[in-house]
């Protein structure tokens, strides 16, 4: 079973946590006959959501509405042509009526945020493509740092970029990209030796590297200030704007862990969301990381939620087969969006299965059925379907599984019921 892969039809009767193999607080099995069961992972609970390092279904969904909301922005020709389902999911947030208005506006009306900055980086750089949009918006207890997902030809040569390069933020900053030929650049001491440094996807760490002067300007001198004031930090993004964040949340937390670590040091909180993201980094990249998180985690100042849907594809490339891995647990979606399920065991394997378990996916396309969207447009009596729906039936079900209105409702529906205080 990979990312994304059910095992049973959701009409299964059998308890989700027999279905994914997964631990349970139950007394129907016994911690002491869990134990050598290779039992992992559990279903969302309100109770776990508010220890140290918990995840709490509010952060996911205000992390993932900040995250869709970088697909618009300040200028004229804003959402001229957006997919349906960018729409949608848009509509979904802020009402159709402010669908369309200016990005700033939206989140000074909608969150009560003023926007610090916009970013657009675009065209060849040292002749490299890059193309980053996204914004970084503030309040007084909350900044949040939100990366676009794929909309253009450029996102697409970052995206099928298989290359890595050395992760040295500090010296690619100065020169402004990963450095020349950065991609053999350590591949000896890599291959050949136990001292390979940690790496990260090139093309994703290059649309990064461009935005860590507004990150250091708009996010980390506010944290580091003398008088600052306890926040709450979102790094947020989905699909390629997933990958960037996952980056710029590395750098955030590599930049602040020495004083976050400080039990007297401001009480700041580091959230990562995303949602449909790609493998980022190399192993060592990942070790790394998470020693940091090891020492964050139970002060309750840093935490990464990964959230995957369905049979979402995205989130198997770059393949595993060729070195590239996931950051921390896996939040994982099914398809009914009862139960959201926190690191369950989906098998990554370095071979070619993974590959055939995509292609089996997409040969199963539709036969899975999403609940119809909301809209004001359509009754389910009518004949007349809308952009969304008929986009949704035109779509194999990997790709439309990629689509964030599935996350963001899930979700919400997960939040009906934690307020209910039946999870």
């Amino acid at each position: 079973m990979t990312e994304g892969t059910t095992t049973t039809e959701t009409k299964n009767p059998i308890p989700v946590t027999e279905q994914y193999n997964l631990k349970t607080d139950d007394d129907d099995i016994p911690k002491s006959e869990q134990a050598g069961t290779g039992r992992q992972g559990r279903v969302y609970s309100t109770a776990y959501s508010q220890k140290p390092g918990g995840l709490q279904v509010e952060d996911m969904i205000f992390g993932l509405k900040m995250a869709h909301l970088s697909c618009t922005d300040d200028t004229e020709g804003r959402l001229a042509s957006p997919g349906p389902n960018t729409l949608a999911a848009v509509e979904h947030i802020v009402g159709k009526e402010d669908a369309k208005k200016p990005l700033s506006e939206l989140l000074k009306k909608h969150f009560n945020f003023n926007m610090d900055c916009w970013i657009d980086e675009s065209g060849w750089r040292h002749a490299r493509a890059v193309d980053t949009q996204g914004y970084i918006a503030s309040n007084e207890d909350t900044i949040v740092l939100s990366y676009r997902f794929t909309t253009s030809n450029m996102d697409w040569m970052t995206n099928l970029s298989m290359t890595t390069s050395e992760w040295e933020p500090d010296r690619d900053e100065l020169i402004g990209h990963a450095g020349w030929c950065s991609c053999v650049d350590g591949l000896y001491t890599k291959y050949f030796t136990e001292r390979g440094k940690p790496r990260i996807h090139t093309g994703f760490y290059n649309n990064f590297v461009y935005t860590i002067p507004m990150i250091r300007k708009y996010v980390l001198e506010p944290l580091l200030k003398s008088d600052a004031t306890p926040k709450k930090v979102y790094v947020v993004g989905c699909s390629l704007g997933a990958a960037i964040a996952t980056c710029a949340f590395c750098f955030i937390l590599q930049e602040m862990q020495p004083s976050l670590e400080k039990p007297d040091f401001c009480n700041h909180k580091l959230i990562n969301v995303t949602a449909g993201s790609p493998r980022v980094c190399s192993k060592q990249m990942r070790d790394q990381v998470m020693e940091r998180m090891a020492k964050l985690r139970p002060l309750d100042r840093a935490v990464i939620c990964r959230m995957v849907y369905n049979h979402d594809v995205v989130p198997h490339m770059p393949p595993n087969a060729i070195g590239f891995v996931h950051l921390d647990k896996l939040v994982y979606i099914p398809i009914d969006g009862h139960d959201i399920l926190i690191n369950p065991h989906m098998k990554e394997t370095k071979s070619m299965a993974e590959v055939k378990t995509i292609v089996s996916n997409f040969r199963a396309a539709n036969n899975a059925s999403h609940p119809v969207p909301d809209s004001e447009d359509h009754h389910p009596d009518d004949d007349i379907k809308t952009r969304f729906e008929e986009e949704c039936e035109k779509t194999p079900e990997p790709i439309k599984d990629h689509m964030p209105y599935w996350y963001l409702t899930c979700l919400e529906r997960l939040k009906q019921r934690a307020d209910a205080g039946d999870v």
